[in-house]
């Protein structure tokens, strides 16, 4: 036997929407994922930051990290974790962001299954 982590579509973009610097939320029941470009590559995070629950999108961009709107918890967009101030919050849950073409693709890593041999 061996384990297999088990990827679903959570949605996709046009490349081109990433531009200049800019974030996208897709919605993705039960959660909303912020995208954005970090040195020319695709990262994904959960949008509702997890102290408050406050939409990242609507946070400010500070180079490769994004601010919550509510309490300023910082967090690194490619990696989700939190840059500062250390306290009430936890790092945010990373989604998979590839490039397909002139589209950025999310996927949402899910529960890990077991494959026969």
């Amino acid at each position: 036997m061996r384990v297999e982590e088990t990827l679903k579509l959570v949605g996709s973009l046009a490349r081109a929407s990433l531009e200049g610097g800019a974030m996208v939320r897709l919605v993705y029941p039960p959660f909303h994922v912020l995208v954005a470009l970090v040195n020319g590559l695709p990262y994904a995070i959960e949008d509702a930051c997890n102290h408050a629950g406050a939409s990242l999108s609507e946070g400010e961009r500070e180079g490769a990290c994004v601010s919550c709107p509510m309490h300023a918890y910082v967090f690194e967009l490619a990696t989700g974790r939190l840059v500062r101030p250390r306290g009430f919050c936890d790092d945010q849950r990373c989604f998979v962001a590839r490039f397909d073409g002139d589209d950025v693709v999310v996927l949402d890593p899910g529960a890990l299954t077991l494959v026969g041999l």
